[in-house]
């Protein structure tokens, strides 16, 4: 109640009468860790030293408003800000934001949203972002992220109402890896506004099962061949630079079990490939991620392994991460995390969201650690 007048009092002062009409609750999540990073087994005429860091692992201030309409029709909007404490800067909406319109047939949403590349089989109390190997390993292609490894911008999604755990999303995005052109082009050139992304997610939740399908499909935006080029990546090593101009296919099956004493256990499979004018690239991964809570404490544990790249040998790899959390309260956890990843001689696998936190790429053949000491407070 307390946030939800402040916000009410904040939106009064900016924008007068505007909101009068208008619920605004503001809510967030400040998540902070001090890790070391570390590269091992990188080729030879390179070198590799520990990284110390304290990071921001998505921190965030979301503005959510609703009006009721009548009929059991509402609209409203959300705002994501993510901000980063360790460095004092924001990213403006660089999360899930939208504006809406739902009732009791489900909701139709205009914005940025994360689709298909996360999963939600692992849990942990208090966590970095690389430990997440949903959104790492089992969502890359030797080091390409389906679906970006963010939230997708330029998106209409209808998302179906809850029906005895069933749920539906329906999204599609006009252009998924860049930003809205205007058609305009030199003659011969391939039409720029031919990009769309399409994402099908079928999902359970009912007591102590949780269970889901995501579908992913991408069509590349302006001229596949003449990117490719230009960043001169080889045919047999898709790399984060082809991300945006290559053609993407994914399909994610999950399925997780909670047990009345607290053991949650969850299985996912994932298929995913790219598609170029320098060939196809495809492999697939598995997920098993556990966990074990009592009382305050939680002991994770998350494997997940990556095989061959159809184009390429010795191009798989395998990771885990063990952790250990606490609840203070209902609102702050503390945490300690460890995940290693290990990559096969042309492997580029990586673990999630590095270059957010000023990470290069993963060299092939190199593998990956990290240890974190974390820190998470809601309100």
């Amino acid at each position: 109640m307390q946030k939800k007048l402040i916000a009410l009092a904040v939106a009064g002062l900016v924008s007068g009468g505007a909101f009068a009409q208008t619920n605004v609750t503001i809510s967030g999540l400040v998540r902070m860790s001090v890790e070391q990073y570390k590269l091992s087994s990188v080729p030879a005429g390179q070198q590799a030293s520990a990284e110390n860091r304290i990071s921001d692992q998505s921190s965030m201030v979301v503005f959510k408003g609703r009006e009721d309409l009548g009929g059991g029709m509402y609209a409203g909007f959300q705002f994501d800000n993510r901000w980063n404490p360790d460095m004092g800067n924001a990213t403006s909406a660089g999360g899930n934001s939208n504006i809406h319109l739902g009732g009791t047939w489900g909701q139709v949403a205009m914005g940025r949203q994360d689709l298909h590349y996360g999963t939600a089989l692992e849990s942990y109390k208090a966590y970095t972002l690389q430990n997440i190997l949903s959104n790492g390993i089992f969502a890359q292609v030797n080091g390409t992220t389906v679906a970006i490894g963010s939230r997708t911008p330029n998106v209409i999604m209808y998302d179906s109402p809850n029906m005895s755990g069933f749920s539906v999303r329906l999204a599609a995005s006009t252009a998924w890896a860049g930003t809205e052109g205007s058609g305009l082009r030199a003659s011969g050139v391939t039409d720029p506004g031919k990009g769309s992304a399409t994402n099908l997610a079928l999902n359970y939740a009912n007591g102590p099962i949780t269970a889901g399908y995501s579908y992913w499909r991408a069509k590349a935006e302006g001229d596949k061949a003449a990117a490719i080029a230009a960043t001169n990546v080889p045919p047999a090593a898709p790399t984060a630079a082809v991300a945006a101009t290559a053609d993407q296919r994914g399909d994610t099956l999950q399925f997780g079990y909670t047990f009345p004493m607290g053991f949650k256990v969850g299985l996912g499979w994932n298929k995913s490939k790219l598609e170029t004018t320098a060939g196809e690239t495809s492999r697939t991964a598995w997920i098993l991620p556990m966990s074990y809570t009592f009382g305050a404490n939680q002991v994770a544990f998350t494997y997940a392994k990556a095989g061959n790249a159809s184009n390429q040998a010795d191009s798989g790899a395998n990771a885990y991460t063990l952790a250990y959390g606490y609840s203070m309260s209902k609102r702050t956890n503390l945490g300690v995390a460890y995940s290693k990843l290990d990559n096969k001689s042309g492997g580029t696998y990586d673990l999630f969201a590095i270059g957010a936190n000023g990470g290069t790429a993963t060299p092939a053949g190199a593998d990956v650690s990290q240890v974190s000491f974390n820190m998470n407070h809601s309100f």
